[in-house]
């Protein structure tokens, strides 16, 4: 599976989908990526305490770091609308203070990026069916060949 960006802005407030709406199944991943020079404040004990009352319904806090210039926010999804996790973000995320400063200070770009899940393909109906009547088959046994003359009046 890989990173796919799904949202992006300048700013928190401009933070917009790039895909339109997006069903995120149970298990998929949603990493918040802040372009920051104060990535060191991700790093901070306690950052994923700061972030916890903020997350969306349907996600799940898995970590908070920071990384070259960057402050990463990854979540899994339980399961999760885009749509509605943008607009939570917008509406919330506003009032963080993390490491003393204020979350729409820090931040010069955002971006978001989901790792979906995708279900296993299904086994086509008519291989089951071919399964079934082999093991049926199997199950009966080798015909004998005694038996089979009586049937035909042989």
């Amino acid at each position: 599976m890989a990173w796919r960006l799904v949202a992006e802005g300048a700013s928190l407030a401009e933070l917009t989908s790039t895909v339109g709406e997006l069903k995120l199944p149970k298990g998929s991943k949603v990493r918040v990526i802040m372009d920051t020079w104060a990535a060191w404040a991700f790093d901070a004990p306690g950052a994923e305490l700061v972030f916890s009352p903020f997350i969306p319904d349907g996600l799940n806090l898995v970590d908070v770091w920071g990384e070259g210039g960057k402050g990463i926010v990854e979540m899994e999804a339980d399961p999760a609308w885009l749509l509605a996790i943008l607009a939570f973000i917008k509406a919330h995320w506003l009032a963080i203070i993390i490491a003393g400063f204020v979350l729409t200070v820090i931040v010069s770009f955002i971006r978001i990026m989901v790792e979906v899940v995708t279900a296993p393909t299904p086994i086509p109906a008519a291989l089951i069916i071919i399964g079934v009547v082999l093991l049926a088959m199997m199950a009966m046994g080798k015909p004998n060949t005694q038996e089979r003359g009586k049937i035909w009046g042989r």
